[in-house]
C-alpha cells in the first residue's frame, strides 16, 4: 500500500513543480515581449514545460512553436532581412555588453546587460537554425503535376 501512496505523492509534487516552473517561464516570456528578448521563444518554452502535464498546454505549445517558426522563417526570407536580423541580434549583444560595463547608461547593470546578451545570442541561434532549414528546403515550392 505504501508504494502506491508514494507514487501518487511524487506525481502530485511533480505536477506542482512543473506548473510553477511553466507559469514562471510563461511570465518571463510575456515580459520579454515588451523588453528586448526572445519573448515568443520563451513563451513556447513555457508551454512546452506545461505540456508535460497538461493537454491544453500541448495545444498552445504547438501554436507558439508554429508562430516562432514563422517569425524565424520571415527573418531569413530575403537576404536584406537576414542581414538586418543578424545586425539586430549583434546590436543586442553589443548593447548588453555596454549596459554591463558603462555605469552612466540608464538601467545599467549586468542583470540588464545579461538579458540583452541572452536575447541576442538566442536570436542569432534562431537565425542560424532558420538559415540551415531554408537551405535544406526544396527550392521552387511544390511542382505541378503534368507540367
Amino acid at each position: 500500500m505504501k508504494p502506491m501512496i508514494l507514487r501518487s505523492s511524487a506525481r502530485a509534487v511533480r505536477r506542482v513543480l512543473v506548473t510553477v516552473l511553466g507559469v514562471a517561464v510563461l511570465g518571463l516570456g510575456i515580459v520579454l515581449l515588451a523588453l528586448p528578448g526572445p519573448g515568443v521563444l520563451v513563451i513556447a518554452l513555457g508551454f512546452f514545460i506545461l505540456s508535460t502535464e497538461y493537454d491544453w498546454a500541448r495545444r498552445r505549445f504547438e501554436t507558439a512553436r508554429r508562430k516562432a517558426s514563422d517569425l524565424a522563417q520571415q527573418a531569413v526570407a530575403q537576404p536584406w532581412s537576414t542581414a538586418l536580423s543578424i545586425l539586430g541580434a549583434l546590436a543586442l549583444v553589443a548593447l548588453g555588453i555596454a549596459e554591463g560595463t558603462v555605469p552612466a547608461l540608464p538601467f545599467s547593470s549586468w542583470w540588464t546587460g545579461g538579458s540583452l546578451i541572452f536575447g541576442g545570442v538566442v536570436a542569432l541561434a534562431t537565425i542560424l537554425v532558420s538559415l540551415a532549414q531554408a537551405r535544406r528546403a526544396p527550392r521552387g515550392g511544390v511542382e505541378k503535376a503534368g507540367c
